[in-house]
C-alpha cells in the first residue's frame, strides 16, 4: 500500500513539475529568455527552472530521495523568489498561489516517497 501511495504521489509531483516546465518553456519562447525588466538573477533562475523541473521529475522515479530533495529545493526557492517578485515587481499572483499550493502538497506528502525502500523505488 505504501508503495502504491508513493507511486501516485510521485506521478502527481512529476506532472506538476512538468506543467511548470511547460510554463517556463512558453515564457522562454515569448521573452527570448530575457524577461525584460527583471534583474539578471531572476532571469537566470527562471530560465534554469526549464531544466531543473524536468530533472527533478525524472529523479522522482530514478532516485526518489534525490527527487524529493530536488523538488523541495526547487519549490521552496521558487515560491520564496516569486513572492518577492510579486511584491517587488507587481508580478502575477495566481501562479504563485498555485506554486504555494503545490509546495504545501509536497511538504505534506514527501514522507510517502522518502519511506519507500530503494529496491521498491523504480
Amino acid at each position: 500500500m505504501a508503495t502504491s501511495s508513493a507511486n501516485t504521489v510521485r506521478a502527481v509531483w512529476a506532472l506538476c513539475l512538468l506543467v511548470g516546465t511547460s510554463f517556463h518553456i512558453v515564457d522562454l519562447v515569448r521573452s527570448g529568455g530575457a524577461y525584460p525588466g527583471y534583474p539578471l538573477g531572476t532571469v537566470v533562475f527562471w530560465n534554469a527552472l526549464t531544466v531543473l523541473d524536468p530533472l527533478a521529475a525524472a529523479l522522482l522515479f530514478w532516485r526518489p530521495r534525490h527527487g524529493v530533495l530536488a523538488t523541495l529545493a526547487i519549490m521552496l526557492t521558487d515560491v520564496a523568489h516569486n513572492v518577492w517578485a510579486v511584491v517587488t515587481y507587481d508580478a502575477w499572483v495566481w501562479p504563485v498561489a498555485m506554486q504555494t499550493a503545490f509546495l504545501a502538497f509536497v511538504l505534506f506528502t514527501a514522507h510517502l516517497i522518502w519511506r519507500v525502500p530503494p529496491r521498491q523505488a523504480g
